[in-house]
């Protein structure tokens, strides 16, 4: 086999191969032989027609076939004869089978970066770790009662902040229905009837609770809004919006005791000693977590400020291409508008990259570590992490797994296991100071 190399930055390496007629005939003839042990031609018992009608007919299928199984082959070998650390094959430009049975291929390919490790055994970070206090119980057990208030009507006084009004609402814009002008606003920026309202500066519009405040039961007011530049709500923003608004009610919230009672409804069965001891393992148990997750960070971020290196463009293109998806399905599950993300296109396009390009390099300086460290993933790891992603995606692990093999995603996998293990050794063994503000 003649291999020629070109050498490209960013880990890019252009092939030219060419394999040998006895190495492609031998490959030809058996699966050849494959095809005529399969063929069913008229005039022939199955598996009994002649070699040479078989390869006649099936000529296309064969060639495609043997080109296919050696163009893998053979990248693979020149890169293992030539110390290619191969990471993918990017692109095949050429192809060709002569008429002698000679292949010819050329190629371009991404291979691992070339990375001078780290000092990766004593890594020093400063992570603070929260400790769970009375007051955070307090708290969540607050939080955990909201659910079982109660509501008292009060008849003899006028509407005040932290009430619940009990109104009927409609809003416009000059003579024009709100709901008219602007059919994309929330629906309770439109107008309702007999709606509960909580009176707090964060309800509606900005000064709505406000304007309505000292109301007495069954009065009415007409008030004019200014809507902020700054409203979400990009139709709206600068506008004047009309209310006329209607008190039917007021309540107001009663919170229950914290006492047993409470716990019981909380979670039957506990008393409020043992609801307060349950909400301080749970918490401390997400403490624990989020320190970890934090310290990992904190170890990643002081790796990659140690080291430098090329990366695959192509690989860093796919990963800002999925971290692009992430951050627009997170600002729209938000509420964030089409039109707001599109005025920072720009600015997610950066991050996305920065983000992107920092991610692969940690990932494949794990992948180097793990590969230093002799790490492996086992079987059962596999299977553990393609169960958990059946139980996730809801799809039958058999499916899923036939699916992954034929689009490459066990491979991936198996990295993906790699880079979690290589960074818990890293973790292991890293050292962990309080920042100087928590430490004080």
């Amino acid at each position: 086999m003649n291999v020629a190399l070109d050498y490209q930055p960013n880990c890019i390496v252009g092939l030219t191969i060419e394999l040998p007629t006895d190495r492609v005939k031998k490959e030809w003839d058996a699966t050849a032989k494959g095809f005529q042990k399969m063929a069913r031609i008229p005039g022939y018992r199955p598996g009994k027609a002649p070699a040479s009608i078989v390869e006649s007919r099936y000529a296309k299928d064969i060639q495609e076939e043997v080109e296919s199984k050696l163009l893998r082959e053979a990248i693979t070998e020149a890169a293992e004869t030539h110390k290619i650390q191969l990471h993918s094959i990017e692109k095949v430009d050429h192809v060709e089978m002569t008429p002698d049975k000679q292949l010819r291929i050329r190629a371009t390919i991404s291979t691992m970066p070339i990375i001078d490790l780290p000092d990766y055994k004593s890594v020093t970070v400063e992570v603070a770790k929260k400790a769970v206090t009375d007051e955070d119980i307090s708290s969540f057990i607050d939080y955990l009662r909201e659910p079982h208030s109660s509501f008292d009507p009060a008849t003899d006084r006028p509407l005040a902040m932290d009430d619940y009004a009990v109104i009927s609402y409609e809003g416009k814009i000059g003579d024009e229905l709100l709901s008219s002008l602007v059919p994309s606003a929330p629906a309770q920026l439109h107008g309702r009837r007999n709606a509960w309202v909580l009176m707090s500066e964060g309800t509606l519009f900005p000064g709505f609770s406000k304007a309505i405040e000292g109301m007495n039961i069954e009065e009415s007011r007409t008030f004019t809004l200014d809507v902020p530049a700054t409203f979400p709500i990009t139709d709206l923003q600068g506008k004047q919006v009309t209310y006329t608004a209607t008190l039917h009610g007021i309540n107001v919230k009663k919170l229950p005791a914290i006492d047993d009672a409470l716990a019981e409804k909380i979670e039957p069965g506990l008393t409020l000693e043992t609801l307060k001891q349950k909400i301080r393992e749970n918490h401390e148990a997400s403490a624990e977590q989020k320190f970890l997750s934090e310290k990992k960070n904190a170890i990643v971020k002081s790796l990659l400020d140690s080291f430098t290196c090329d990366l695959p463009e192509s690989v860093v293109a796919a990963e800002a291409n999925s971290l692009l998806k992430e951050i627009v399905a997170e600002n729209q599950a938000r509420g964030v508008s089409d039109e707001d993300l599109k005025s920072h296109t720009a600015e997610i396009f950066e991050t996305a990259s920065t983000t992107a390009r920092d991610r692969v390099r940690a990932n494949f300086l794990l992948l180097r570590i793990a590969k230093e460290e002799n790490i492996q993933t086992s079987e059962a790891e596999l299977y553990q992490a393609l169960f958990e992603m059946s139980q996730r995606y809801e799809i039958p692990i058999k499916k899923l797994a036939t699916d992954m093999s034929k689009s490459g995603g066990i491979g991936r996998l198996r990295e993906q296991i790699l880079i979690g293990k290589a960074l818990d050794l890293v973790a292991s063994t890293a050292t962990v100071n309080e920042p100087a503000a928590s430490a004080a």
